[in-house]
């Protein structure tokens, strides 16, 4: 117990009195007042040097623990930063919401120096998903020993042969995401959440959300899939046709074994006429998140277009972006301490991703206009490299 905590259960609602700033007024009256806002704004000079980052704010912390500082030494802009517990224990926010739908939370990818990251992931999920099984699902050249350890009976492991090197190697991510998917059907599971190793999301009170979007913005009537397949923002490209993000995908978990269907990038790319040394159409290339998005368009309508038309009516029609905030997501990957990459400029006329209220002004056919910031996609050469718009 603190000195400050003593002192205020011995004295009560006296406690006040004891103060040094009652004190000080007391005996100093407007002179002290005078001197203390002199003082303040002494100080305020020297606001670059942060060392107080987990200060009670209107009676809340935004975190528990930190013992470091920042030194903020920007001229022309303002800077504003957000933190994040590295560690479960200082991660106290739990989740109240229930929903009598089963839902897993999958876990794919390698995982090998990042297992402290994903062990920590793992007991925050225990406290924000509660009504969920959490699926890990990587490969058989992992420790398993180490990784086995998370097990318990609402966390299961799952390891699959690693497959050869495939561009992106997004048919790693196809194989261990379709068989987390198939192995949590056969529990029942209506609902999923595919993401990563090394992602990791923060906000509780997220199934029924995510159940809710599904259910206030149906999926326009398909022979393919029963529900809109859920993205945040992060690398949902406006002008990259067919780019959603393949991070984290919230679906029904029939609809995402469709997403993840399992056939290989080189059985997928020849319904588009293309091999593995020919990847490109119309100036996109067809690899990761966009081979998987164009794959699924072309199975439920018969054809992709490969124009923004096209995207845009396919994120109209069978997807919803939420931003990544909705999430509070982290991805510990590229640029990860840019909170906005992708998502903020004040630089350019328009940002590059697509976020929530983009997406609500499409879904109801509002004047978007998204054209008038540019009549073209994003094109790249065959060497994959950005040629247009953004290449800057």
């Amino acid at each position: 117990m603190s000195f400050k905590k003593i002192l205020k259960d011995k004295l009560g609602k006296n406690y006040y009195k004891f103060r040094l700033s009652y004190i000080l007024n007391s005996l100093f009256g407007k002179l002290y007042v005078t001197l203390r806002k002199k003082f303040k704004s002494f100080i305020g000079n020297f606001n670059f040097f942060k060392n107080k980052l987990n200060k009670k704010i209107e009676h809340q912390k935004i975190i528990q623990k930190e013992s470091g500082f920042l030194i903020d030494a920007t001229k022309n802009n303002y800077l504003t930063y957000h933190l994040r517990p590295k560690n479960s224990e200082n991660f106290s926010l739990e989740s109240t919401c229930k929903t009598d739908e089963k839902l897993a939370i999958i876990i794919q990818g390698p995982i090998q120096e990042k297992f402290l990251f994903l062990k920590n992931t793992i007991n925050i999920y225990k406290k924000i998903f509660k009504n969920s099984i959490i699926v890990i699902s990587t490969w058989e050249n992992e420790n398993k020993n180490l990784i086995n350890s998370l097990k318990d009976e609402n966390i299961f492991t799952l390891f699959s042969k690693e497959p050869q090197k495939s561009h992106s190697n997004v048919d790693h991510q196809i194989i261990s995401t379709n068989k987390a998917l198939k192995f949590v059907q056969e529990k029942g599971v209506k609902y999923s959440l595919k993401t990563r190793a090394d992602i990791r999301i923060h906000k509780n009170n997220l199934e029924t959300f995510l159940i809710s979007l599904i259910k206030t913005f149906p999926v326009k009537k398909n022979e393919l899939i029963n529900s809109r397949i859920i993205a945040p923002s992060l690398i949902t490209f406006r002008y990259r046709l067919y780019s959603l993000s393949d991070i984290v995908l919230f679906g029904e978990t029939t609809d995402l074994l469709e997403y993840f269907k399992n056939e290989s990038f080189k059985d997928g790319l020849k319904m588009f006429g293309l091999n593995e040394k020919n990847l490109i159409k119309n100036f996109t290339p067809v690899v990761a998140e966009i081979f998987l998005c164009s794959r699924l368009i072309q199975n439920i309508n018969g054809q992709v277009l490969w124009n923004l038309e096209d995207w845009w009516n396919s994120l109209r029609n069978f997807f919803c972006i939420i931003d990544n905030s909705a999430l509070d997501l982290f991805w510990y990957k590229y640029d990860w301490d840019y909170e906005y990459r992708f998502l903020r400029t004040y630089s350019d006329k328009f940002s590059r991703a697509i976020d929530f209220q983009d997406w609500l002004s499409l879904y109801n056919n509002c004047e978007n206009n998204w054209h008038l910031a540019s009549s073209e996609h994003e094109k790249y050469d065959d060497q994959l490299k950005l040629t247009n718009i953004f290449k800057n």
